[in-house]
């Protein structure tokens, strides 16, 4: 029950940041807003504002800002009576194109602020750093792939390769990223001493971690910090999360970590094991969440953020409007592709 109602915060929380940046920017260019809602499906709970009316709906995933003027399918003049009442220079159509762009934006943009406070918060409260593991042998769990293979204690891993895959690793982080992406037989290449070695290694899947492990461990160090260090730390966290996640799109386009992905449900039951490491681990999680979410809403995909802001560029370069008719098939059809 802790581990739900974590879920339904977090994703509530990032929701409502995500659409207040909306709302706030679309109010500040004098769009006509008709409804900020939390959640999707039927309403259990509503507040008319001045002009604006406050929902909370049923289903605590996503939420929406109804502005007036979007081309999205979801606004017929002719059927929805409050939209003819709305002049045209409130709609968010007929606002400059570099308006409506930052509109667009400001939701990911504030999904990528609450990550950052929450990544700076989490370092000023540890009041230390972990320094990142470098890719050396510093113990070796029996009865791993790794044992049968040979590695040993001090081993570094200076190469690993996989078909057409080549990674020359600076930290820990980066083999165990590789494996995940590269769970088949790879060749390690190992410095020891003063002579390199070669190792074929195969890595086991984990049930527990629900992650490929070979079964080598790095260890990495803990440096205290000043409280007006967390700024660069929060900072630096946040970036190496969003090269992560990066990263892991190229590896999507490459056919690659689709059993990775994970929908609401797999978010829940993280969530739900992250809840019992403790605070620290849960709000971790909400960072990562939040800065995924925001990065994820940039892709170029219709019915996302990025795909709108993509679709009013080309229009932009081409001096010429699309089709509204066509715009609203694209998203439509993003939609089901999502």
């Amino acid at each position: 029950m802790i581990g739900l109602i974590a879920f339904l915060f977090m994703l509530s929380v990032i929701v409502i940041i995500h659409e207040l940046g909306h709302f706030l920017t679309a109010k500040k260019f004098g769009v006509y807003c008709k409804e900020f809602s939390i959640g999707m499906g039927p309403a259990i709970y509503q507040k008319p504002g001045k002009e604006t009316t406050f929902s909370i709906r049923a289903i605590p995933f996503g939420g929406y800002v109804m502005m007036a003027g979007e081309e999205d399918g979801s606004q017929n003049e002719e059927e929805d009576d409050w939209l003819k009442e709305v002049p045209q220079e409130r709609r968010l159509n007929n606002i400059a194109t570099w308006k409506q762009i930052v509109v667009m934006a400001a939701g990911v943009c504030m999904n990528i602020v609450l990550a950052y406070a929450l990544f700076v918060g989490l370092a000023m409260a540890r009041g230390y750093v972990i320094e990142d593991a470098k890719p050396v042998v510093y113990e070796v769990v029996d009865n791993s792939p790794a044992q049968a293979a040979g590695l040993q204690k001090d081993d570094e891993i200076v190469k690993v390769t996989n078909g057409s895959e080549v990674l020359e690793p600076q930290r820990q982080y980066d083999v165990i990223e590789f494996i995940q992406y590269n769970p088949t037989e790879s060749t390690y290449t190992i410095r020891r001493g003063k002579e390199e070695l070669e190792l074929k290694i195969t890595p086991r899947y984990n049930k527990e971690t629900q992650t490929y492990e070979i079964g080598s461990i790095a260890t990495s160090y803990a440096r205290p910090i000043q409280w007006y260090e967390s700024f660069k730390a929060g900072w630096d966290d946040m970036i190496d999360s969003g090269m992560s996640i990066f990263r892991s799109l190229g590896q999507l386009v490459k056919g690659k970590g689709y059993e990775n992905l994970s929908g609401p449900v797999g978010i829940l039951n993280l969530t739900q094991k992250t809840t019992q490491l403790g605070l620290m681990s849960y709000l971790s999680l909400f960072a990562l969440i939040s800065l995924n979410i925001g990065i994820f809403n940039l892709l170029p995909i219709p019915a996302l953020d990025g795909g709108r802001i993509l679709i009013l560029l080309i229009e932009r370069l081409t001096g010429r409007k699309i089709n509204q008719k066509i715009v609203e098939n694209i998203i439509l059809a993003s939609f089901v592709l999502l």
